[in-house]
């Protein structure tokens, strides 16, 4: 199959005290397109733009022409949303890691995640849960309708009240409805989502607080990759 074109992002910590605690911000958004809103959990909405600030409960809206780049704070974690999509940003934080459930309502996501011994991901659908520790993937959910996974490296594991599947890099795991057992065959040519020319970050600084009021500079640097 031909070659995807991902993005490598370097993320680099300055740190203005002697220990790195969480921070209140869960994410940032590091590119915003077209038609992109937030809505907050206390019900005000905001056009997304690079920098915007992440948290619980965030909604997050793409138009046609919307599509944007979150990163998460704590490991580095990426999601990448595509246009006329709709997700929900849950986390919980724990004692070393936040954990993360993704819900989405509609649309395609890419999610790549860092491998770690705390990591706990998990993109929610109105079908099944895909949980994974350290991989990447694709999610497409239709409007009212099924869901697809596509593997692009590591093993997901997808499940609901009917079934458990793994897919591997190169699969692709359909999930009718949620009373539908998940099922996994290869990908066929063109069915799986790509990433657009102009979909490459520059780099960029975004400065924070954590919960103990220190000041912390995080560095994001992008280059094109093939894989």
């Amino acid at each position: 199959m031909k070659n995807q074109r991902f993005l490598i992002f370097t993320l680099l910590f300055f740190i203005f005290s002697s220990s790195l605690v969480v921070a209140k911000s869960d994410a940032v958004v590091i590119k915003a397109k077209g038609d992109v809103t937030v809505s907050k959990a206390n019900g005000t909405s905001l056009k997304a733009k690079r920098g915007t600030k992440l948290e619980n409960g965030d909604k997050i809206k793409t138009g046609s022409n919307g599509r944007m780049a979150v990163k998460f704070i704590d490991d580095n974690s990426l999601l990448r949303i595509r246009p006329n999509s709709s997700c929900t940003i849950n986390t919980k934080k724990e004692q070393n890691s936040v954990a993360k459930n993704i819900f989405v309502e509609v649309g395609s996501i890419f999610s790549r995640i860092t491998k770690g011994p705390n990591t706990s991901f998990r993109v929610t659908t109105p079908t099944s849960v895909a949980s994974v520790k350290g991989t990447s993937y694709w999610t497409v959910q239709k409007f009212k309708g099924g869901t697809q996974y596509f593997g692009e490296d590591g093993i997901v594991e997808v499940s609901n009240d009917a079934g458990t599947a793994l897919m591997k890099a190169g699969e692709t795991s359909i999930v009718s409805s949620k009373n539908s057992k998940p099922i996994v065959r290869k990908t066929k040519d063109g069915e799986k989502p790509t990433f657009d020319s102009d979909d490459a970050i520059d780099e960029f600084e975004f400065e924070f607080e954590d919960e103990s009021g220190n000041k912390k500079v995080l560095k994001f640097k992008a280059k094109n990759a093939q894989e």
